[in-house]
Formats: structure tokens, C-alpha cells, sequence
């Protein structure tokens, strides 16, 4: 059966609703950025930390195979090819 509407009754939602309903869509907004902000930086966390367990394991793996040896690092030369006015190219 048809449900038939008058002259005088509601079809849509008045301003106040409306509003309220913004309203609680806003306090849950404010409640859930902080939790997605420390997410996020729990996110980053664990990434460096895992970049840098790859970093001593690949140092680790590189002493087995040269008897002890470590990679050599020589910052400054590495700080003078940065420096440079032209592309920055790392000494191989």
C-alpha cells in the first residue's frame, strides 16, 4: 500500500539534525586523529628500525665472506663529493 503524505508532514531532515548529526561526526574525527598520529609514527618506528637491522646484516654478511673485514667508510671523502658544486656522485 501507497503511503500518502499531507501537505504539512516532514520528508527531510530539519537544520538541527543535520547539525548534530556534523556534530558527533566531529567529536569522533577529534577522538580517532590522535590514535592515527601515533600510528603512523609506530609506522616509522618500526621502518628505521628495520632499515637498520638490514644494514647490520648486510655488514655482517659482508665480514663472513672477507674474513672479519668490515666494509671501509671514508666519510670525508664522501662529504667532499657532496660539497661539490656539480651532481653529488659517491666514490665507488
Amino acid at each position: 500500500m501507497k503511503t500518502q503524505y499531507t501537505k504539512g508532514s516532514q520528508l527531510g531532515f530539519t537544520l538541527i539534525e543535520l547539525l548534530v548529526v556534523i556534530a558527533i561526526i566531529a567529536i569522533l574525527a577529534a577522538i580517532l586523529f590522535p590514535v592515527f598520529a601515533q600510528a603512523r609514527e609506530k609506522a616509522r618506528q618500526s621502518k628505521c628500525t628495520n632499515n637498520l637491522k638490514q644494514c647490520i646484516q648486510a655488514i655482517l654478511l659482508y665480514a663472513d665472506d672477507y674474513e672479519g673485514w668490515t666494509p671501509y667508510a671514508n666519510f670525508t671523502s664522501i662529504c667532499a663529493v657532496v660539497t661539490r658544486s656539480s651532481p653529488a656522485r659517491l666514490p665507488l
